[in-house]
């Protein structure tokens, strides 16, 4: 499947239409849109399908506070969180997460980034463990959610 990437530094409104869709109506969470949405504060990635369809977006921010585990904030002083990562029911399966993630990562490593973390639902552990990350101490609601955190490095 030929998916390509772009950057933004403000939301654009098809990935608001995917998260409202993915969290808002499938996922029933609220509320779903932050001060972080706003221009400046976070680079917001869109996928597109070959013909040109937004099928999945995410976006990541830089955060050295992102867990309350003192240890991980002095391991990781340059981190960036992604998320609202996010695909459109009929596109799942296509490894779409897993390159909007990729390209997240390769853009805050290319800015300086040295971790990136991302927060989850027990559910999608497995997913973000088998990309590298691994789950912090800093886990609440009787683990339900959690946060992952990966260290980064610059590739040519």
């Amino acid at each position: 499947m030929a998916l390509t990437i772009r950057a933004y530094t403000a939301m654009p409104r098809e990935a608001r239409d995917i998260r409202e869709r993915v969290f808002i109506r499938e996922r029933a969470w609220r509320p779903e849109f932050d001060a972080r949405d706003e221009q400046g504060a976070s680079t917001h990635l869109l996928a597109f399908d070959a013909v040109g369809q937004a099928v999945g977006t995410c976006r990541f921010y830089k955060d050295d506070q992102y867990a309350s585990s003192d240890d991980e904030r002095s391991v990781h002083p340059n981190t960036f969180v992604i998320a609202r990562l996010a695909v459109l029911p009929d596109a799942r399966g296509r490894r779409i997460g897993s390159t909007l993630l990729d390209e997240a990562e390769q853009h805050i490593a290319a800015t300086g980034g040295t971790a990136a973390a991302v927060h989850a639902e027990c559910d999608y552990y497995q997913f973000y463990e088998r990309r590298g990350y691994r789950l912090t101490d800093d886990v609440y609601e009787n683990g339900r959610h959690g946060w992952l955190v990966k260290p980064l490095t610059v590739t040519d």
